[in-house]
């Protein structure tokens, strides 16, 4: 069960790897804006803001993109070199860790009517699946 877990907090990690990196490239080397930004205004309305609002939201994308990046990373490795191998510290690490994540992502997106709600219950269901395997062989 330790192993079924693990990987499906890989899962999680690797997704959230792959959304972060995705929008960042969008951002820095396709010169797009922030994703959010066109789910909060329509596509006419997002030249008419003021360029400071356009240019504040892309650096705060960018900024939360590179942590969602790391911390992506971090579990990643936390779950390969410590939480497989039985390490109880790295359980409640990796339980903490993505448990902020996913709590703060559904607390954001609740201000522009949870419109990636889809993305939010999968690395949900992700996350309380795989730390639930992984918590029930840890600590049973």
């Amino acid at each position: 069960m330790l192993q079924a877990g693990s990987i499906l907090l890989s899962i999680w990690s690797v997704l959230n790897f792959l959304l972060a990196t995705l929008i960042l490239t969008l951002i820095l080397f396709l010169k797009r804006n922030a994703p959010i930004l066109i789910m909060v205004f329509e596509e006419a309305e997002i030249p008419k803001l003021d360029p400071r609002v356009i240019s504040a939201v892309n650096v705060l994308a960018i900024l939360y993109n590179s942590c969602a990046i790391a911390i992506s990373l971090l579990v990643w490795f936390v779950i390969w070199s410590s939480l497989v191998n039985g390490q109880i510290w790295a359980f409640w690490a990796v339980l903490i860790a993505i448990g902020f994540v996913q709590i703060m992502s559904f607390i954001a997106f609740a201000a522009i009517r949870h419109q990636r709600w889809q993305v939010n219950v999968v690395l949900s269901v992700l996350y309380v699946v795989g730390i639930g395997l992984a918590g029930y062989s840890l600590l049973s």
